[in-house]
C-alpha cells in the first residue's frame, strides 16, 4: 500500500503543514519567525495523528508569549491510498477514505502593558 500525499490547498507564506516527522522545536521556531514578520499570523494545518502536535504547538506559543491567541476550525479531507498488486495478474486498487483535519489560526492580540515581550 502506498499513501498518496494529501492535497495542500493553502500555499501562503504563513501556512504551516504540521507533521509528526518534523522536529517540534523547528516548527515552533518557524511559527515565531512568521509571527514576527509583517504577516503577524500563522495558520497551522494538521491531519490525523498530527492534530495533537498542532494543538500542542498552538498551546506552547500561547503559553510562551501571552500576546498570541488562537482559534481552531475542523474539517475532513479525502485521502487516496494505492494498493499495488503483489502478482502481475492482480488488479491495481485505489481506495479513498476520509480523515480529520484541524486548522489553527495563531495571531497577535492587541498589546497592553502587562504582556511578555518576545525577546526570547
Amino acid at each position: 500500500m502506498q499513501k498518496r500525499e494529501p492535497r495542500k490547498p493553502f500555499q501562503r507564506e504563513n501556512d504551516l503543514y504540521i507533521t509528526n516527522k518534523t522536529d517540534f522545536n523547528a516548527q515552533f521556531k518557524e511559527c515565531i519567525k512568521i509571527l514576527n514578520s509583517d504577516v503577524a499570523e500563522v495558520y497551522l494545518h494538521c491531519i490525523g495523528n498530527a492534530i495533537n502536535r498542532g494543538i500542542n504547538l498552538a498551546l506552547k506559543l500561547n503559553q510562551a508569549y501571552d500576546i498570541f491567541q488562537y482559534e481552531a476550525n475542523t474539517s475532513t479531507i479525502e485521502l487516496t491510498d494505492d494498493y499495488h498488486p503483489l502478482r502481475d495478474d492482480d488488479d491495481f486498487v485505489i481506495q479513498k477514505r476520509m480523515n480529520s483535519c484541524l486548522h489553527i489560526r495563531v495571531y497577535r492580540k492587541l498589546l497592553d502593558n502587562n504582556t511578555k515581550s518576545m525577546s526570547t
